[in-house]
């Protein structure tokens, strides 16, 4: 969905299609601000990246549109003509490690060291051991992100348009409040919170096919009639 449709509805609720009152830029300073909020709310944006390690080098900048962490990944493989070895990085925390390793800043004089935690500080990522003997290209991020600035009514916005009619009350809500419209402005935050429970179960079903709850994986099917015994433990 275009953001111009997000703005055209919006000025069809406030009664006024003229843009004389409500420009496009402080709408589209409205529908950046519900975007970043919308999505920290619910993470439902996702992005990838990957990143180079430096020998010696314990901490990297983040991306641009870094949120959240979801999973980091290392390739322990030292040389180019070995085949990839992809492995999981432990989440910590700074509070943790200062406990744990209290010298982590130190360098070894080890000639490989694979990075077995990381810990976000100050919009950069850090890793212990610190890293040497790697190959390049050798961390792969997957993150939930930021959207990007919307600048022109042209661009569409971030998220699922079918979560779109959020957006449109959340810029209501502020526009209201603008206009001094208290119960107006109400209505249309309580629809925005709406949306946002709404967008935390859309994220977590698009996995439609997963597990929750007491959904048990077995290859033993349940069998009605069937005696206990008659199971092969």
């Amino acid at each position: 969905m275009l953001a111009s449709e997000i703005l055209t509805d919006v000025r069809r609720e406030l009664l006024e299609t003229s843009g004389s009152f409500w420009s496009d830029a402080e709408l589209l300073r409205h529908l950046n601000r519900a975007e970043l909020d919308f999505t920290n709310r619910t993470r439902i944006l996702e992005d990838q990246a990957f990143l180079t390690t430096t020998d010696d080098v314990m901490d990297y900048p983040l991306p641009n549109n870094w949120l959240s962490a979801k999973l980091v990944l290392i390739n322990t493989k030292q040389n180019e003509t070995d085949n990839d070895s992809w492995r999981r990085v432990e989440p910590t925390n700074l509070e943790k490690v200062g406990q744990e390793r209290p010298n982590f800043q130190l360098i070894d004089d080890s000639e490989y060291r694979k990075p077995e935690k990381y810990w976000i500080w100050n919009n950069r990522i850090y890793f212990y051991p610190i890293p040497k003997g790697l190959t390049a290209s050798n961390l792969y991020l997957y993150y939930k992100a930021k959207p990007i600035p919307i600048t022109s009514t042209s661009q569409s916005i971030n998220i699922d348009d079918s979560l779109a009619e959020g957006l449109t009350a959340y810029i209501l809500w502020k526009a209201w409040s603008k206009s001094k419209e208290t119960s107006l402005a109400d209505e249309q935050k309580q629809i925005y919170a709406n949306y946002v429970g709404e967008g935390r179960r859309w994220a977590k079903k698009r996995s439609g096919d997963q597990r929750y709850k007491m959904d048990i994986i077995s290859t033993i099917p349940f069998v009605e009639g069937r005696p206990f015994d008659s199971f092969p433990f």
